[in-house]
């Protein structure tokens, strides 16, 4: 019986817990109808608030108005409010130019999420079956898809509950003889016109000459590749956690190197996670667009729908709503340091302070905003700028000296942003790549007593 099927389902994935407020949506399909006969019999026991929901297309004139005043007269018999809208869902398609499909069902869903806002609702249940499954599994292959496309759709998807994936057509349709359960139904489930319905007239019905539990194999497809790429997502979200770089406001940035480094599959998902994470919604690149990712070159750009720009600098893959900029000129000219005192420097809104200090000091930890040097710096001008052609400096903690460029390509700096690192000279003697490393010059030893601390903070007077 169906209702098992659906308290199992619900206990399986933890759709539904006892005291929820939930939004049905109901066409008034069987489906639906039988769904809310369903919930209406555990709605006691499981002290449920349902609220049913149905949406007018205004696509099929008089006969959408009567569907639903039928849907909101059953549930005012079961003793359930409803909220009945209208759309104009023609119009739309032509303002945007999108398909009925799939136009009807951003509409459908944007109402569904408005009347889960205003009941202040756990869960948005729709009435989406085994054979929906089935078709949606085909759709994806037709067009091309990977194992996220196979899984097609899952029992709970952020709001939305399905709790019916694991329940065939025919077993819906059986129930509601056997209640006596009324429905209407949708003649342009009908036409071939849609692709969805050439699937479920035309493509089904010639598998199941090859297979005549074509239906339930496919959920069971689905079942399986879901629980596989589930796996899947959490390893891409593990190795992009291994190589975010943090950029500015508004902008997205990976290892590119690093990122090659990892499985193909892998590497394809964190391209695509990172453009989804970025345009906030799923599935905006094709396979086309991630190899095309894929193969960038450092200092090309592609443009990507959103519109989004994405290019690499150096190692580094930015995901950006404008375009590359050229690398930025000079901001800095040399600023001598007020020794001991403060100094502000406006252009980079950031102020070095500089003070003489007990040496050792117990409890002072250099960090990526302060660092401590011998006291014969003092005896040399300190000044900070931004770096030039030829620059070079001695990292602590290496041998020789390297060139700040290198430096640079070395710390995955993007190439944008590297005029604007601060660098603390003593006399010609660069001494701190400010927030990355200091050289080994001007080392505050173990029998000093005195020791200058150089803190260089993101403040300014305005």
């Amino acid at each position: 019986m169906i209702k098992r099927k659906i308290l199992t389902a619900i206990e399986k994935y933890h759709l539904i817990a006892p005291g929820n407020t939930l939004v049905l949506a109901v066409s008034g399909g069987p489906d639906s109808m039988a769904l809310l006969h369903i919930l209406g019999q555990i709605a006691v026991e499981w002290q449920l608030k349902l609220h049913a929901a149905h949406l007018n297309h205004m696509m099929r004139g008089t006969q959408g108005e009567e569907e639903a005043a039928f849907v909101a007269a059953k549930a005012q018999e079961m003793g359930f409010p409803c909220r009945v809208a209208r759309v104009d869902v023609p119009r739309y398609l032509q303002e945007t130019g999108l398909s009925p499909e799939e136009g009807a069902r951003i509409l459908r869903y944007q109402f569904l999420h408005r009347a889960a806002q205003e009941t202040q609702a756990d869960g948005i249940v729709t009435a989406h079956h085994g054979d929906d499954q089935a078709e949606t599994v085909l759709l994806h292959l037709l067009r091309g898809t990977g194992p996220e496309g196979l899984a097609a759709m899952s029992p709970r998807e952020g709001a939305l509950i399905r709790p019916m994936l694991g329940i065939a057509k025919e077993e819906i349709l059986a129930y509601c003889r056997e209640q006596g359960i009324a429905y209407c139904l949708d003649p342009t489930n009908q036409e071939e016109i849609y692709t969805r319905n050439r699937i479920r007239l035309g493509l089904i019905p010639r598998l199941k000459q090859f297979n005549p539990r074509i239906i339930p194999s496919l959920v069971k497809t689905a079942d399986i590749l879901r629980e596989e790429n589930d796996l899947l997502q959490e390893l891409t979200r593990s190795a992009g956690e291994k190589i975010k770089v943090l950029l500015g406001p508004g902008e997205r940035g990976m290892d590119f190197d690093q990122m090659k480094s990892f499985h193909p599959a892998i590497q394809r998902r964190l391209i695509r996670q990172m453009m989804d994470d970025f345009a906030g919604s799923q599935g905006a690149l094709t396979f086309d667009h991630t190899e095309a990712l894929l193969s960038l070159a450092p200092g090309q750009e592609l443009f990507l729908p959103g519109p989004i720009y994405a290019y690499r600098e150096g190692s580094t893959l930015i995901f950006s709503p404008e375009k590359r900029k050229a690398p930025a000129a000079p901001v800095l000219a040399p600023v001598e340091l007020t020794a001991p005192g403060t100094t502000y420097l406006p252009r980079l809104a950031r102020a070095v302070t500089v003070s003489l200090i007990s040496w050792p000091e117990t409890g002072l930890t250099p960090d990526r905003e302060t660092q401590v040097f011998s006291s014969d710096i003092l005896q040399e001008t300190l000044t900070i700028r931004n770096r030039r052609g030829g620059d070079y400096f001695y990292p602590r903690g290496m041998r020789g000296k390297k060139k700040i460029k290198d430096f640079f390509i070395d710390e995955k700096i993007p190439q944008s942003q590297r005029a604007t690192v601060p660098l603390l000279l003593a006399g010609d003697q660069i001494v701190w790549v400010a927030g990355y490393r200091r050289s080994r010059l001007f080392e505050a030893g173990r029998d000093d007593h005195k020791a200058v601390l150089v803190r260089l903070k993101k403040s300014c007077p305005s």
